[in-house]
Parts: C-alpha cells; sequence; structure tokens
C-alpha cells in the first residue's frame, strides 16, 4: 500500500475513536445536566412552598391591622357622636336655667 493512503486511514480511524469518546462525554455531560436540572426545580418547588407558608401569616396580619383600624375609627366616631350629644343636652340644661 502507499504509504499516503495507509496514513490517511490511520489519521481517519484516530479521529473517528476521538470523535464517539467526545461524542459518549457529551451525552454523559448532558444526563449531569438534566439531573442538575431536576435537582435545582425540587429545590425551586421547595422554596416556593415555604415563601407560600410565610406570606398567609403575614397576609393574615395584615389583615388584622386593617380590621384593627377600622375599628379604632368606629370607636373614635362613636365616642364623638357620643361628646356631641352630651354637648347639645349640656347647653340646653344651661339654656333652660337662664
Amino acid at each position: 500500500m502507499d504509504p499516503l493512503v495507509l496514513l490517511l486511514i490511520v489519521v481517519t480511524s484516530i479521529l473517528t475513536v476521538l470523535l464517539v469518546i467526545v461524542g459518549v462525554q457529551v451525552v454523559m455531560i448532558l444526563k449531569e445536566v438534566k439531573t442538575t436540572l431536576t435537582h435545582v426545580n425540587k429545590t425551586l418547588d421547595a422554596a416556593d412552598g415555604i415563601v407560600s407558608a410565610l406570606s398567609r401569616p403575614v397576609s393574615g396580619l395584615a389583615d388584622i391591622a386593617a380590621g384593627v383600624k377600622t375599628g379604632l375609627s368606629l370607636a373614635e366616631s362613636f365616642i364623638g357622636w357620643v361628646s356631641s350629644k352630651t354637648d347639645h343636652s349640656n347647653s340646653k340644661k344651661t339654656e333652660d336655667v337662664e
């Protein structure tokens, strides 16, 4: 055989073997990336559950605060109404005395 043909066959064989090895490595890396992404997805799901569990009591506290604020404004209105009624009755008594 011609040395040039023999050299081409050897080089082609070596490149083929190297490309097969690189291809196998790429497939293994892609499997590892898939496994890593699965773990990351599970972690993010768990974090989402924790955040939603923490946000429920906080929103409940906000509702309680709004209720207290409404109650206080209602109490202030009632006290103002009672004091205005008391002022009117006191002013009528003073007018009756004079």
